[in-house]
């Protein structure tokens, strides 16, 4: 398997933060508000708790078959998991519903286990 597989969902979230960056400030510019502008995401508990789960799942899953279970790797799975749940919320403007956060958890949960497999 090649080494930038499990580095395409942080980079696609990026992505997704960087296009909703263009749009809110082209908004601003035109004196516009950007839709949906709050002081805070909304996550929701639901999707956090999804996504957070998704991702040491595949961790723990990926860490059991290649045996290199290690806190350190846990971390950053669950934390690219969030970079994807903010990085959609934020282009979305609004809090996912349980599908879409059941949707997410898929390739959270498989970019966390291809990243156990490719950190030895």
């Amino acid at each position: 398997m090649p080494t930038f597989v499990p580095v395409l969902l942080p980079a696609f979230s990026a992505v997704l933060m960087a296009v909703a960056g263009i749009r809110d400030q082209t908004a601003r510019k035109r004196g516009t508000s950007p839709a949906g502008e709050r002081g805070l995401l909304p996550l929701g508990w639901v999707a956090v708790g999804v996504t957070v789960l998704a991702a040491l799942a595949g961790s723990f899953a990926g860490g059991l078959a290649e045996e290199n279970l290690r806190p350190v790797l846990l971390l950053i799975n669950a934390v690219w998991g969030m970079l994807a749940l903010v990085a959609l919320t934020r282009l979305l403007h609004r809090t996912l519903r349980t599908a879409e956060a059941l949707a997410l958890a898929v390739p959270v949960a498989v970019s966390a286990f291809l990243v156990m497999g490719v950190a030895r």
